[in-house]
């Protein structure tokens, strides 16, 4: 008769415990991944950080050579200086993060506002930017960055993913999609624009 009286706690402990152990996979389970993002020399701060005449990602080769936030910047970063075993944001979407973030200070946050363009979308304007802003355009970094600069670090598909978005047969899409994590949102599609842009 006494074995009873435990087996009806012990059944609500045991339910608790296993609702609990659920709620917790949960809450992880939505967390963002932490990511080493762009060091904010580099990310279009219009200040030539180290008085090279140069700026930014746009112009800036040590910007170019290691952009992330555990590197010196517009200065160099000696390769001993950095864990290549890092969670870094894939330099695709970093260069997505930073064509938005242009758009929102030098555009006013639309594709309408940059002058000398005309695009419907954002895809067709970073591959623009990409050939005609950049001193070295966004494939050529990804190849370098992998292949020559950083050959030990593990490719994180910006490469690939650039030339599906900017070099397709065919429809290209018209928002562009994120390897692992973007931290800026897309831009709003510019209804007058040309696919050509002008």
């Amino acid at each position: 008769m006494e074995d009873r009286k435990f087996v009806q706690p012990l059944l609500l402990i045991i339910v608790f415990l296993i609702a609990g152990a659920a709620f917790t996979g949960v809450v992880q389970d939505s967390i963002t991944p932490s990511y080493i993002q762009i060091d904010d020399e580099c990310f279009n701060d219009g200040v030539d950080n180290d008085g090279n005449g140069y700026l930014d990602l746009i112009e800036e080769e040590d910007c170019r050579f290691w952009p992330y936030s555990n590197g010196n910047g517009e200065s160099f970063t000696p390769s001993n200086s950095y864990d290549i075993n890092e969670n870094y944001q894939p330099y695709y979407d970093l260069t997505v993060d930073y064509v938005r973030d242009f758009v929102g200070k030098q555009c006013g946050g639309n594709l309408a506002g940059c002058i000398g363009t005309n695009f419907q979308n954002e895809v067709q304007f970073y591959c623009f930017f990409s050939d005609n802003i950049m001193l070295l355009p966004f494939d050529n970094i990804f190849d370098k960055f992998f292949n020559v600069w950083h050959n030990t670090m593990i490719n994180d598909g910006s490469f690939n993913t650039f030339n599906s978005v900017c070099n397709t047969i065919g429809q290209a899409p018209t928002v562009l999609p994120a390897i692992e994590y973007q931290a800026s949102s897309p831009i709003a599609e510019n209804a007058e624009g040309s696919g050509m842009g002008k």
